[in-house]
C-alpha cells in the first residue's frame, strides 16, 4: 500500500508532470494475461521475478513480470544487449525453457510448485552456469541470468511501491541537481 506521504510528494511541485505520469502508470501496471509470452512462460517468469525480488505472490509490491512482458510486446529495450544472446524476447523464451528443463530434471516438478528455498537453489545453479538441461548446452545460462536479474532489479526499483519501501525520493526531479557555489 502506498502511503499518503508518498502521494503528497508525488503530487507536489517537486515532481515534474512526465515523471508523475510514469510513476502513476506503474502503479496500475499488472495483469493476469500476457501480451508477449505464452501462458506457461508468463507464469514461470512471474514466479522467477517474485523469487528474485523476494516478493510473496499474495503481497507483491511490483509486478515485474508484467513490466518485462509489456516491454517485450512493445519491442522496446535499453538499447544494448549481450552479444552472446539473441534479441531479448528470444533470450527470455529460451532461458525460461532452460529453467523449466532444469527444474524438471532436478525436482520433477514445475518451478511454481517448489518451495522458495528450492526456487532460490535452482536459480543459483542457473546463475553459476551449473544447471542441467539441453538448453544450457548451447545457451549461456550465466549471461541469461544476468540479463534477467538486471532487468528485474531495474523494473522493481522503478516501481513506486518499491521506492516507498526503501524511502527513495529521487523521483522528485523538478528542481534538478544543484551544484553548490563555492
Amino acid at each position: 500500500m502506498i502511503a499518503d506521504t508518498f502521494f503528497a510528494l508525488l503530487n507536489s511541485d517537486r515532481v515534474t508532470e512526465p515523471t508523475r505520469k510514469v510513476l502513476l502508470n506503474r502503479l496500475t501496471e499488472t495483469t493476469d494475461s500476457s501480451a508477449f509470452f505464452t501462458v506457461e512462460e508468463f507464469a514461470l517468469l512471474r514466479a522467477v521475478t517474485d523469487c528474485l525480488t523476494a516478493q510473496p505472490a499474495e503481497a507483491r509490491l511490483a509486478d515485474v513480470a508484467t513490466m518485462i512482458d509489456n516491454r517485450l510486446a512493445a519491442q522496446t529495450g535499453p538499447g544494448w544487449r549481450f552479444d552472446e544472446l539473441p534479441t531479448d524476447g528470444t533470450a527470455y523464451q529460451i532461458g525460461l525453457k532452460g529453467i523449466s528443463e532444469s527444474v524438471l530434471l532436478l525436482y520433477h516438478k514445475n518451478f511454481t510448485d517448489l518451495s522458495r528455498e528450492e526456487q532460490n537453489n535452482l536459480l543459483k545453479t542457473v546463475q553459476q552456469g551449473n544447471a542441467p538441461g539441453e538448453t544450457w548446452k548451447t545457451f549461456p545460462a550465466t549471461r541469461f541470468f544476468e540479463l534477467m536479474l538486471t532487468e528485474t532489479a531495474e523494473h522493481f526499483y522503478s516501481h513506486p511501491a518499491a521506492q516507498q519501501e526503501i524511502n527513495y525520493t529521487g523521483f522528485a526531479d523538478a528542481q534538478g541537481w544543484q551544484v553548490p557555489i563555492l
